[in-house]
């Protein structure tokens, strides 16, 4: 039975991939994709060729991100202790995920060239690959391929699950910025288009390759083991169910004029069919998770979920080659070009004061990530008052806090003008640094995790174990010091705005995202090694807090002074290119900005000291009452050798170190014997 099993699954993943490389041409078919273009005369290699290579790449993709998350996240472990290195069933599933990702990374070679012949047409002589290279699209499949190649490198070299982590970390990198390409690089809602297709690719990888993998290794898999993998990827698959019914109903809406378009266009009829898959998909899913106990019958539900995935997978790539009602290209011309440059118009209310909480700008995406992180944290903290263990109130309130903070940052005037004035992207910077990260820090979420999310006793990591491993790794040590923290902080700015980085994240969405993300992250580490109430890997010195936060918001504002009195004006040619302001606009709006930059941080300067303050003082009491505590239980055994130290350093011998003792520990002695005790 196990061999034939095991031959079984050897054959799923070509009969897999042949299903979904027949969707996907049925799908073409269907939609008039595949009919010979007059303008642009198309080659049959990339007629015929693309939807292979793209089936193949979407395989590679999900094995590279299924048995990565698979060997990192899912095997249980081979004992109770936690174990790093790699049993070989996880050795075997981590080969699985290099030969993926190496699937992965060559599609993606492959795919630049074919997309070059398909811009140039059949017959050129131009070289396809400087054509496609040209492109941004072309520049973004080869980072992917990069991305990819590294993953399949660190799966392939894994000796334990810490390489395999950063192997799916690079995976999943390159996973998200798949949503760059297609019909969402081009969008009319770029934003909201890009982040929504880098949601739905993210979780399909996760569900469809976590399914994937563990149907090819079970064979391999015990009961029990396949039992607690299916059972830790339950929650997995339940989150990317959600996902992909976020992701998917924003494309729908930004591609389709009206539900109507569903039945009425193939596009919509492509859409349609996907949303039926994947409902199937979720309700068979759910089958599984009461078949845990029965190995069989999870085979074949597995297999019959591999048969709709593939039919999903390849109705997938036929809407990528595929026009949708509304067209996505916003010529960037007169009117239309800052819509074009930006994704989405300005406010038609000026930027001013009185209209810094009036506009809303939705990035659909973060605001999902805002309830996530509010629902999980919520949830947590009623778990810990059900258990009947104490939360203060205050710590819920601050992350709570910070959250509706990051809501606005993202989404509010700060947002909606950030793009279009120096000085809303400045407001929206300051906040993203100096108001969100303390107020998370403050929630102490990593406490939190800890005491809310049961350990793991079988040596495998989940969630919990690696947020702690990584709090104290040696990486951690390093960056946790208050001066490499500080220098992180303010280093960051002279690099960005003092460089092309700055106006490279305006052209481009991911520079933008990387760029908040950059943001919140360096914010986060800072107010964590000042203020942080979750566990440091070492103890850090106050005073040493307090120097680093001077020094460190002391640059702050100096920077802020040299915006002011720059003589050149940050991102010129993006803001020209925009065409909303004049050069004489331009410089007094850049102004503005460094005196927010340099204004906006003498108040978290305030706050800062004050609480580097008070937790001081909180923490020199509870080294106090320790001390006592521990003076009651030896009988002040310590204070009695430090007044025995002293007298033997006044050279009075032997019995003036003993009457010393004696009289530090006589809570009775005479009222003319005055103990001597430590600073």
């Amino acid at each position: 039975m196990t061999d034939l099993a095991r031959r079984t699954s050897a054959l799923a993943v070509p009969l897999l991939l042949l299903l979904t490389v027949v969707a996907a041409l049925t799908g073409l078919a269907a939609t008039g994709a595949l009919a010979r273009s007059e303008l642009v005369p198309a080659s049959p290699l990339v007629t015929w060729g693309l939807p292979v290579v793209r089936s193949l790449h979407h395989l590679g993709l999900l094995l590279a991100i299924g048995a990565g998350g698979t060997v990192a996240l899912l095997l249980p472990g081979p004992g109770r202790r936690e174990v790093t290195t790699l049993d070989p069933l996880r050795r075997r599933t981590a080969r699985l995920a290099a030969a993926g990702a190496l699937l992965w990374a060559l599609a993606s070679l492959a795919l630049i060239p074919l997309g070059g012949l398909e811009a140039t047409g059949a017959g050129t002589a131009q070289n396809v690959w400087q054509v496609a290279l040209a492109g941004e699209l072309g520049r973004i499949q080869l980072s992917i391929a990069v991305l990819a190649g590294l993953a399949a490198a660190c799966y392939g070299l894994a000796r334990s699950t810490v390489l395999a982590c950063w192997g799916l970390a690079l995976a999943g990198i390159g996973a998200a910025s798949l949503g760059l390409a297609g019909h969402a690089g081009a969008s009319l809602d770029h934003i909201n288009a890009v982040n929504a297709m880098a949601v739905h690719l993210v979780a399909v990888s996760v569900w469809a390759g976590g399914l994937l993998v563990l149907f090819l290794l079970g064979p391999w898999m015990t009961q029990e083991q396949a039992a607690t993998a299916i059972r830790r990827f339950s929650p997995w698959a339940l989150a990317a169910v959600a996902a992909l019914a976020l992701s998917g109903v924003l494309s729908a809406l930004m591609r389709m004029d009206s539900w109507g378009e569903l039945v009425t266009t193939g596009y919509g009829r492509l859409v349609l069919v996907k949303a039926l898959g994947l409902v199937t998909l979720a309700m068979l899913g759910a089958l599984q998770r009461r078949r845990l106990g029965d190995r069989v019958r999870f085979r074949h539900l597995a297999a019959t979920e591999g048969l709709v995935m593939a039919l999903v997978i390849g109705t997938s790539v036929a809407l990528g080659r595929t026009a949708p009602p509304v067209p996505q290209d916003v010529p960037a011309v007169g009117e239309l070009r800052t819509l074009s440059l930006v994704g989405f118009a300005p406010p038609e209310r000026p930027f001013s004061p009185s209209t810094l909480f009036t506009e809303f700008q939705p990035d659909w995406v973060s605001l999902a990530l805002a309830a996530v992180m509010a629902g999980a944290y919520t949830a947590g903290v009623v778990r810990l008052t059900r258990r009947g263990d104490a939360w203060p109130w205050l710590r819920t309130a601050c992350f709570l806090a910070g959250v509706a903070a990051f809501v606005w940052v993202m989404n509010g005037t700060a947002a909606a003008w950030g793009k279009f004035r120096f000085d809303a992207h400045m407001i929206q910077h300051m906040a993203m640094m100096m108001i969100v990260p303390p107020l998370w820090v403050l929630g102490a979420p990593v406490t939190l995790l800890s005491r809310a999310v049961a350990p793991r006793t079988d040596g495998s990591r989940g969630i919990r174990e690696w947020v702690l491993a990584a709090l104290h790794s040696g990486y951690s040590r390093v960056i946790s010091s208050p001066p490499v923290a500080g220098l992180i902080f303010v280093g960051s700015l002279i690099l960005f705005y003092f460089s092309p980085l700055f106006e490279m994240a305006m052209y481009h969405h991911l520079g933008h995202v990387l760029m908040a993300v950059h943001f919140l992250a360096s914010g986060y580490l800072f107010a964590w090694v000042l203020i942080g109430i979750d566990p440091a890997p070492r103890p850090i010195n106050p005073v040493l807090k307090l120097i680093t936060l001077l020094v460190t918001l002391a640059f702050h504002a100096f920077f802020g002074v040299a915006m002011v009195s720059a003589t050149w004006i940050v991102a010129q040619d993006w803001y020209l290119e925009l065409g909303m302001y004049s050069l004489d606009r331009l410089e007094l709006i850049q102004q503005r900005g460094g005196t927010i930059m340099w204004a906006i941080s003498e108040v978290p300067t305030v706050g800062y000291a004050i609480i580097v303050a008070v937790l001081w003082m909180k923490s020199e009491d509870r080294r106090a009452r320790q001390f006592d505590r521990k003076a009651e239980r030896d009988g002040g055994a310590e204070l009695a050798a430090y007044n025995a130290y002293l007298a033997s350093l006044r050279g009075g011998g032997g019995n003036d170190a003993e009457e010393a003792a004696a009289t530090s520990s006589d809570p009775e002695g005479s009222a003319n014997d005055t103990p001597r005790s430590g600073p």
